[in-house]
């Protein structure tokens, strides 16, 4: 009788060991921030280890600018490759521009998720042609919310800052080019 408790355990053990982790869908998750912002993640296949991984990222904030009344409003676009592990990733995304910071949970059937994102960024103050000073702005930690799009539905949206408006190709010089 023992040993056929111990088999029986065994395979128990066995069997709960091969269940998979929830597997994230394959696609954009699109939702919102506590204040209301669009944030984006694009979930692929790490190429080294087939497991899921945040391939990419849109997040648009509005962050008060410390020692002024100027909010920053703004939005990026980022190239990620951040492992998905047991249903949780967290980043740290930063450059001369922006830190973000970003932690999801995705749900146990892969369509939805949830986390905390803070975003800081400095910008040059009183925009226009001649700033007097630049200014760090600061998105507090707070709650977001995504959840799988169908694929149909996924559109990109351009990061504003990078549109020219009304470029004409004749029109850009050189030096311009790379602007």
């Amino acid at each position: 009788m023992n040993k056929l408790l111990s088999i029986y355990g065994a395979a128990v053990i066995a069997a709960s060991m091969a269940i998979p982790a929830a597997a994230q869908e394959i696609g954009t998750y699109s939702g919102t921030s506590a204040d209301g912002q669009s944030v984006s993640f694009g979930v692929g296949t790490d190429p080294n280890n087939g497991d899921p991984q945040l391939i990419n990222a849109t997040i648009f904030f509005s962050a008060p600018c410390k020692s002024s009344t100027y909010v920053l409003d703004t939005g990026w676009g980022i190239g990620l490759s951040s492992d998905i592990v047991r249903g949780k990733v967290r980043f740290v995304s930063s450059d001369n521009y922006f830190t973000f910071t970003v932690d999801l949970t995705f749900s146990a059937d892969g369509q939805t998720a949830t986390g905390t994102i803070e975003s800081v960024a400095p910008t040059l103050y009183k925009v226009g042609a001649h700033p007097t000073k630049a200014l760090i702005c600061t998105s507090p930690s707070q709650t977001l919310s995504v959840t799988l799009q169908p694929a149909d539905a996924v559109t990109s949206k351009p990061n504003q800052q990078s549109i020219r408006p009304n470029v004409v190709k004749d029109d850009v010089t050189a030096d311009e080019a790379n602007d």
